[in-house]
């Protein structure tokens, strides 16, 4: 087995990383999308995922100063 020597959670992980990889490159190869096209909707991803963590963190603190109130 390719992930033997990982742990469980970890082999989960990577098994369905690969899969993702594989997923993305069958898109590249058998629908015709570009690897620009790829490459700038995992930007975009990257940057509402940023945006969303700093959202929450701003509203953890938010919380946390009206909690020492």
């Amino acid at each position: 087995m390719l992930f033997k020597s990982l742990g469980r959670y970890r082999r989960l992980a990577a098994t369905c990383f690969l899969s993702c990889l594989c997923f993305i490159g069958l898109a590249v190869y058998g629908w015709g999308v570009t690897w620009g096209e790829v490459f700038s909707y995992a930007f975009a991803a990257i940057v509402l995922l940023v945006a969303t963590m700093a959202l929450a963190a701003l509203t953890g603190w938010v919380l946390h100063k009206l909690r020492r109130r």
